[in-house]
Order: structure tokens, then C-alpha cells, then sequence
């Protein structure tokens, strides 16, 4: 058998799970800025409780229209603390016109005077996508997975803006290609651990300081796993205010280290967590960097806009030329303020990258 297709037969769809975790999932982020400067908020809503429900719209050349709706919930826990963030809780049901489906729910909550941190999701669906391989001329390999999912990940600060968790992950995943008689079921459980410097005025919209993150991801056999892997990645965010503390500019670095028996799905792809602008997974390896910028502008109260810029690349690619080839990307997008208070945001962003484009709903801002 062609050793390309031999590598097919061997992978496991932890894709799945990562294109639902890190794309879907609203990161701990923020939105454009009050009126009048973005200074003052701690991150809390007024009341108890608000409810915020949002259509999702969104495209990718590899799932096509999507269409759905993510209903959210901001709230405060307990009454008696007034220092922590407002936590969130959330759910996402999408359909695709490429037939790809899913439902979910979200939750982030902070409690103890945001000494404590817990984010979890869990949800199931169909996933269809596609990967590239370059011989023969090229060639695309499409694919289906069903998959059912779930996360849960704990942190407690540990020293002032130091903070250090421990995570747990489950998927059970069912893959098959679509042009080929090739079905593959996998089951993975992975632990995590984190290191978190965080120095953000704000967890949902930070317009000054930095947050930054160590995590290593292992994938065990005394979990159960046939494959045993780890992965490191290691991210820095840093905001600035401008314009008078209106606006921010905010710069990220991103690294992923993967090792051990790392599977076909397992691996990084240029699009999925950094470097909007690539939607068809064409470039993937065991090691990625990425760098980006991106101005956030806020010219309304409840409106903002985005303009960023980056570039990647991926190494031990699976396409062997594409390893350490740079990978730029740019684009625009709009933003509405969600929770005004908080300044969380909705919004949706247009990407050009090289030979791909994409137009993606955000859920938070990109980091």
C-alpha cells in the first residue's frame, strides 16, 4: 500500500476536538470599548444576571454557510463577591451546507475573588473536512467524523497574577474517508497542565498588561489511549492602549511543540488556533509558530472594528515543502458589544491568506 495512505489509515481525528475547543469555544476575551474610554471595567456585569442571545452566521471554503445560534448567559454567582469577573455560560447549535452539524454547551466561571477559575464544555456532532497531501500533484482527501466530546479545566491563582491548573478532556470519535472503505474509531483522554501569567485590568476586553501560557497536554496509556503523546504550547499575549484609551492594539506569539507517537489529527494547523485567513487545513505539522497584531478600533458605544495582521509556519509537515515556509495572513472585521458592562463582544472577520480566504464568527475577540 502507498505509504501516503498508510499514513491516512493510521490517524486519529483529534482534529475534531480541537477545531471545536479552540474556534467555537468563546476565549477569555473582550470586546470593543464603553464610550467615552475603555478604562474602569473590572469585568462584571450590573444585577444578577444577563441574557444575550446571538445568530451565527459564518463560512469556510472547506464547510461552506453556517448557520445557527449561540444563546449566553452572564451572571454573578455569589452575591457576596464583588471582586470576582461575572462567569458565562453559553450554548452553540450550527449546520453547515456541507452537512457538518453540531451542539454544545460552554461555561467559564470565576468565584473567590477570582482566586478560582473553571471552564468546561461538552457537546456532540458530525464534523465534515478535508486535508491536503502533495503528491501526485496534489491532492485533496476528504473525511467525516462523529464525534462526542467534553472538557473541563480547573485553575487556581497561586501568587498574585500567577495562576496554575490541571484539565481533563475526553472524545470519542468515529472517522471515516469519504472515498475510501476506511473507518476508524477512536477514543482519547487527555490530562493538562497550566501555568498562567495573567496581568489583564479584564478578562473579556483587557486594554493594557499581558497574559501569557505555558501548557503541556499529555495523552497516556493508562488513560486508555492507543497512541501516547504530549504536546507544549506556549502563548504571550500583550495589550496596549491607544488613542487616548479608547482603542488597543493587542500582539500575540504562539508555539506548539508536539511529540512522542503524535497522530495525523494531532497535529498544528495553520488557520485553526492562529493565523486567520487558512479554512481548508492545507498546512499542518508536529511544530508551529505564529506572530500577530491587530487594532481594535472603537468608534461607537456598542460598535468597533478590527483590522490584523500575521504570519506562520509549521514544521515535520506533513507536506514536506511546507515545512518553514512562511505563511502570511490579514484581514478586517466588525464588532458589537454583547454585555456592554463587560465589554464582551460579538463579531465577524474576513482573512486572506496565501490560496485561501475565510470569513469567521467571533465569539470574544481572536485572543
Amino acid at each position: 500500500m502507498d505509504t501516503h495512505y498508510s499514513r491516512i489509515l493510521a490517524f486519529r481525528p483529534l482534529l475534531i476536538l480541537c477545531l471545536l475547543s479552540v474556534v467555537l469555544i468563546p476565549r477569555r476575551s473582550l470586546a470593543q470599548g464603553l464610550g467615552g474610554g475603555l478604562g474602569g471595567s473590572d469585568g462584571r456585569i450590573e444585577g444578577k444576571v444577563k441574557f444575550m442571545p446571538v445568530p451565527y452566521v459564518n463560512y469556510s471554503r472547506s464547510l461552506g454557510f453556517m448557520f445557527g445560534g449561540v444563546p449566553m448567559m452572564m451572571f454573578n454567582p455569589i452575591k457576596k463577591d464583588t471582586l470576582s469577573p461575572s462567569s458565562l455560560i453559553g450554548g452553540l447549535g450550527m449546520y453547515t451546507t456541507n452537512k457538518t452539524w453540531f451542539a454544545m454547551g460552554f461555561g467559564m466561571f470565576h468565584f473567590d475573588r477570582d482566586n478560582w477559575r473553571v471552564t468546561t464544555f461538552g457537546g456532540t456532532g458530525t464534523v465534515h473536512y478535508q486535508f491536503f497531501l502533495d503528491f501526485l500533484s496534489g491532492i485533496w482527501i476528504p473525511y467525516g467524523s462523529d464525534a462526542t466530546f467534553a472538557m473541563v479545566k480547573v485553575e487556581r491563582r497561586i501568587y498574585r497574577e500567577l495562576y496554575g491548573g490541571v484539565s481533563y478532556s475526553m472524545a470519542h470519535i468515529i472517522t471515516s474517508l469519504e472515498n475510501l472503505p476506511v473507518t476508524d474509531t477512536t477514543r482519547l483522554r487527555g490530562m493538562g497542565l497550566f501555568l498562567s501569567l495573567d496581568q489583564r485590568e479584564n478578562p473579556y476586553y483587557p486594554t493594557k498588561g499581558y497574559y501569557s501560557n505555558i501548557t503541556f497536554y499529555g495523552f497516556p496509556d493508562w488513560l486508555g489511549n492507543e497512541s501516547v503523546s504530549q504536546k507544549f504550547d506556549l502563548d504571550h499575549n500583550h495589550y496596549f492602549p491607544v488613542r487616548g484609551d479608547q482603542d488597543v492594539m493587542a500582539l500575540r506569539f504562539f508555539a506548539g511543540l508536539g511529540l512522542g507517537d503524535l497522530t495525523f489529527n494531532q497535529q498544528y494547523i495553520v488557520g485553526n488556533r492562529d493565523l486567520r485567513g487558512y479554512t481548508q487545513g492545507a498546512y499542518r505539522g508536529n511544530y508551529l509558530l505564529a506572530l500577530q497584531g491587530e487594532y481594535r478600533w472603537n468608534f461607537l458605544p456598542r460598535w468597533g472594528a478590527v483590522g490584523f495582521a500575521g504570519v506562520a509556519t509549521v514544521f515535520k509537515a506533513i507536506n514536506e515543502d511546507d515545512s518553514g515556509k512562511l505563511l502570511p495572513g490579514l484581514g478586517a472585521g466588525v464588532r458589537f458589544k454583547a454585555f456592554k458592562e463587560t465589554n464582551f463582544s460579538v463579531g465577524i472577520d474576513v482573512a486572506k491568506g496565501i490560496g485561501d480566504w475565510g470569513i469567521s464568527f467571533q465569539i470574544g475577540e481572536a485572543f
